[in-house]
């Protein structure tokens, strides 16, 4: 590759990670099945997150990125599906703030409840559908690639997202199944719980008011 194509692929790397750093619906749904369920389960869900930021910026780099985010109505359907979704999970997050952590016995009860393939759609869908993402692949990313990179450029783009996240994400995953992890999210769980509901409630909710105020 072109020592152009190695800057490009640099600056996206500095661009994305601290995007992916800062806690939101992805880092929640990786979290919440390693601690509450297993670390299958948590592994199945990075691996869906991962999926979701691929496809995202799959589309991003066939030119769907700079279309949605210039066109109005499409822009206002994604926003009103994403804020919806993001005020499901909110709800649930709070209610799940009442009850205790669960134990050994409970988790493991949990897990043979939920299937693997149900926690890597659940990353899936949590990523399609969150704002931040949404934001980044449609304007940041599709415009650091911009309309005239050669495909080979915007592949491996797409890899590069793709080894981020996937890294990122599983990392989360390994870590929060940790004995002293879990032990400190114990003692925190209701007060981070109910504070990240409120944040993700706070994002739906401005994302269903912009899209029918039409912003």
């Amino acid at each position: 590759m072109h020592a152009s194509t190695w800057s490009l692929l640099a600056a996206l790397v500095v661009v994305y990670l601290p995007a992916l750093a800062i806690p939101g619906p992805n880092f929640l749904a990786v979290t919440q099945a390693s601690l509450d369920v297993s670390r299958r389960h948590g592994v199945a869900t990075a691996l869906g997150v991962a999926s979701g930021s691929t496809l995202l910026a799959s589309l991003a780099a066939a030119g769907a990125g700079l279309l949605l985010s210039h066109v109005g109505p499409a822009q206002r359907v994604a926003a009103l599906l994403g804020g919806a979704y993001l005020l499901y999970l909110a709800r649930s997050i709070w209610r799940q703030s009442r009850s205790a952590p669960p134990a050994g016995a409970v988790a493991g009860a949990r897990a043979a409840r939920t299937s693997v393939p149900a926690s890597y759609g659940r990353g899936l869908l949590t990523n399609l559908t969150n704002p931040k993402a949404l934001v980044f692949f449609s304007t940041i990313f599709a415009g650091l690639l911009g309309a005239g990179a050669p495909w080979a450029v915007r592949a491996a783009a797409v890899a590069t997202i793709f080894a981020c996240s996937v890294s990122w994400h599983l990392s989360l995953a390994t870590l929060f199944t940790r004995a002293s992890v879990r032990a400190a999210y114990a003692r925190m769980r209701r007060g981070l719980l109910r504070g990240t509901s409120l944040l993700i409630g706070g994002f739906g909710l401005r994302l269903v008011w912009q899209a029918a105020a039409g912003r």
